[in-house]
């Protein structure tokens, strides 16, 4: 098993050089082709309800959001010059973030960006990556602009949670993990609940060596919650990537990402996470 088509997110007038580096190489580690995806409407339509923007200003403005579509475009294409490549682009859609789930059913993996959006974006240019990942369908790997590390998928971290999501998550980073070298399969409990974690531990090592992947299981108990823990193992492994599930919260009406707070990942993410729903 291995990825066949790659997507990645390309943002309009943003840098793109962290995500366009995981695509490289991962499309040349699996052989796979690359779908390019980038949402651009027109600024003067997307502010069109409060402002009125008239003739020589209002074509300036397309003009710059056009020159921005260009080097957005230009990018992508020099920094996979060689690989197996397609640009697609929207200038109309309800939301950058639709768009792009609605593009997803075209792609094994989706590559995106972990950044959170500018707050001056208007609301449908503005990519939510839990709203992506809980739509999308496909596993998606975030990739923060300002890694810690260079693209490397050698040490893997798997926040394990006994639910649908976390499972999907893991049957997505199969193809990672079976070119990892070290892969830890973590699981924070509180103390009550330890040892039907081992039990639980020990049947999902089973699957995974059933899958050709060696993992290092651990139990790790605390006294607080999960978040604080795992994200703590997390600055102790130093691990090249994270894999967790995503699931909503519906008493709370939050997501969350594999027992790690929304928070805690999102607003501390140094290194690349593989999220399914």
């Amino acid at each position: 098993m291995s990825y066949a088509t790659l997507m990645v997110q390309l943002q309009v007038g943003q840098p793109n050089g962290a995500v366009l580096d995981v695509a490289g190489l991962l499309a040349k580690d699996n052989k796979a082709a690359i779908l390019g995806v980038a949402a651009a409407q027109d600024p003067n339509h997307l502010l069109a309800e409060d402002y009125v923007f008239l003739g020589d200003f209002a074509e300036k403005r397309a003009s710059e959001n056009r020159a921005k579509i260009a080097a957005t475009e230009a990018e992508f294409r020099a920094a996979l010059s060689g690989a197996d490549i397609e640009w697609r682009l929207s200038l109309s859609y309800p939301s950058v973030t639709e768009y792009l789930a609605e593009e997803a059913r075209g792609a094994d993996l989706i590559i995106v960006t972990a950044d959170p959006p500018a707050k001056s974006l208007p609301p449908a240019a503005r990519f939510e990556l839990a709203d992506f990942v809980a739509a999308a369908g496909r596993p998606v790997l975030a990739v923060p602009a300002a890694a810690a590390k260079k693209p490397s998928f050698e040490r893997a971290m798997v926040c394990w949670k006994d639910t649908p999501e976390t499972r999907r998550a893991v049957a997505g980073a199969l193809p990672l993990l079976r070119q990892s070298t070290y892969v830890s399969l973590v699981q924070a409990v509180t103390e009550d609940g330890s040892a039907a974690a081992r039990q639980q531990m020990d049947l999902v090592c089973q699957w995974f060596e059933r899958h050709g992947v060696s993992v290092d299981p651990m139990v790790l108990t605390h006294d607080d919650n999960d978040a604080l823990r795992l994200r703590a193992e997390a600055l102790a492994q130093d691990p090249d990537f994270v894999v967790a599930g995503l699931y909503t919260n519906n008493r709370l009406r939050e997501r969350v990402f594999g027992g790690v707070s929304r928070d805690l990942l999102l607003n501390h993410l140094d290194r690349c996470v593989l999220f399914a729903h």
